[in-house]
């Protein structure tokens, strides 16, 4: 009789177990079914991961649209203008114009004079030349007309379209000016440089704001390698320039373009790690005992069973559950959140099983928000973390090493000019991971390295990584725990759902 109480009983834990086991857990109004009877990919994935870049794309950088071409690129500093003595620049338009001519057995001279009055220039004809001459010209440029005129008689022109004077000759004649005049020019060169070694050589110091010297010296000796010589003074951030006068003064028209205040730039990253950790536990906890003439048959061997002399049927009376006492089975489900008790009590037995239940979703989110100032294209680095200590032994000797783990920001900025600012950025979110004793710990190791074009102000996302996880844990009595239905009462399952997701997002301010 006893037996087939107790075979009912059983029939009805399992039962209710295997129903609990099976059904949906509903909490804040989200239902949770486990992953492991769910399709891992669906016919609409293509669609939803589609959504994933669209929302990812919306979160990247937007630079404004700049006008660059307004920006002041170039700016003279000294110069110096080559004469050209035998073509006609494109600046002169006259000189460029088309032209049609027709004339006959027309005297040379007054064929230049008439040229002369078209490109509006002044054209002086050398005695020596003459002749007459017939062409015809149909929509021809100024200047190759002209050739093509003192090409047909052999004639020379030396041209000076910046003074707007052109001297036509005969070759030989233009031959031997040029000759006297370049025998001339080197005497003057000589006389000049006789003149310029005996100018005399001054000394000046150029105080610096905002350039280093060791950056003014390096920019200026290499523009004028020879011209000067440059002494740096660091305490006084100044630069000595030893030289002549006129190449001083070039000098100072160098600086006072290059030493110019430098924009700063606040940059700001915001690490965001967010996890949603589902953990649905299901558990067991059966215990038993029966007494006869003073004996207990069942439970744990030499215990006592608390409240077997209590007559009420209350489940925390005849035998407690959260003790050892008389337990059969214990697969419980830490902190459970519910829980399902059973008491069967005659004058001569007790049989007690509860089933728990837990089930648990995590939402936690870590925001780090390192943020640093820095000069306009200036590296800047920021790091916080942990130095991760592990044991060494070199011949025989064990010393104590360090393993870095942390997490490190380094980023360039520079500053466009038309409301972007272009950055080059190094993200390490590196955690130590679990290492055997004696070894050297792993580092787990996150890295982002980019460059991109963002708007001034701006905030985007630079880089994101998810990762799901998905597990199931069985703990069951050996044997007894593989029967089907009764093997529930010795059985306790878990399962778990991970999804991790870290965004970093970069925020540059030029101040």
């Amino acid at each position: 009789m006893m037996n087939n109480k107790f075979f009912k009983l059983f029939i009805i834990l399992s039962l209710s177990l295997v129903l609990s086991n099976c059904a949906n857990v509903k909490k804040k109004n989200r239902t949770f079914v486990i992953k492991n009877d769910k399709k891992l990919i669906t016919e609409d994935m293509r669609a939803t991961k589609k959504k994933d870049v669209e929302e990812t794309v919306s979160l990247g950088p937007k630079p404004v649209q700049g006008n660059t071409k307004k920006l002041n690129k170039r700016k003279k500093i000294t110069s110096s203008i080559t004469k050209n003595y035998l073509l006609i620049p494109k600046e002169y338009t006259y000189l460029k114009q088309p032209i049609s001519m027709k004339f006959s057995n027309l005297d040379f001279k007054e064929t230049i004079k008439l040229m002369a009055e078209i490109g509006k220039i002044n054209i002086l004809v050398g005695d020596e030349v003459a002749g007459s001459i017939s062409a015809e010209l149909v929509n021809v440029p100024w200047d190759k007309a002209f050739n093509a005129i003192l090409d047909m008689k052999n004639f020379a022109a030396d041209i000076d379209v910046s003074s707007n004077l052109i001297r036509i000759h005969a070759p030989a004649t233009l031959t031997a000016q040029e000759s006297y005049k370049s025998q001339r020019a080197s005497a003057v060169k000589k006389k000049v440089e006789l003149e310029d070694s005996i100018t005399p050589i001054v000394s000046e110091i150029f105080r610096l704001y905002y350039i280093s010297p060791a950056q003014a010296k390096k920019t200026l000796a290499e523009l004028y390698p020879t011209a000067i010589k440059i002494t740096e003074e660091s305490t006084t951030r100044s630069i000595i320039v030893r030289g002549k006068q006129v190449n001083l003064d070039q000098v100072e028209k160098v600086i006072r373009e290059i030493d110019v205040r430098t924009k700063q730039v606040l940059i700001e990253a915001f690490i965001v790690e967010a996890s949603s950790d589902f953990d649905k536990k299901l558990g067991v906890r059966l215990g038993g005992y029966y007494t006869k003439e003073g004996k207990i048959v069942g439970g744990v061997a030499g215990t006592n069973s608390t409240g077997s002399n209590v007559t009420t049927n209350s489940l925390a009376a005849a035998g407690d559950m959260g003790t050892s006492d008389d337990s059969l089975t214990n697969f419980a489900a830490a902190g459970a959140t519910s829980g399902i008790g059973l008491l069967k009590k005659t004058t001569t037995g007790v049989l007690k099983t509860e089933i728990t239940a837990l089930e648990a979703l995590g939402l936690a989110k870590t925001i780090s928000n390192p943020k640093v100032f820095t000069l306009d294209n200036t590296l800047a680095t920021i790091s916080q973390g942990q130095q991760v200590p592990y044991q060494t032994t070199v011949d025989g000797t064990t010393s104590t090493a360090f393993k870095d783990a942390t997490l490190k920001l380094s980023i360039t900025p520079s500053i466009i000019g038309d409301g972007n600012v272009l950055l080059d950025i190094s993200v390490n979110n590196d955690t130590p991971g679990t290492a055997a004793l004696g070894a050297v710990p792993p580092i787990n190791s996150l890295q982002i390295v980019t460059k991109l074009l963002i708007a001034d102000g701006d905030i985007v996302v630079i880089g994101g990584i998810k990762k799901n996880q998905l597990g199931r844990t069985i703990n069951q009595t050996p044997g007894i725990g593989d029967v089907p239905v009764i093997g529930n009462l010795f059985k306790g399952k878990a399962d778990l759902d991970y999804l991790d997701e870290l965004l970093i997002f970069i925020a540059p301010r030029v101040l």
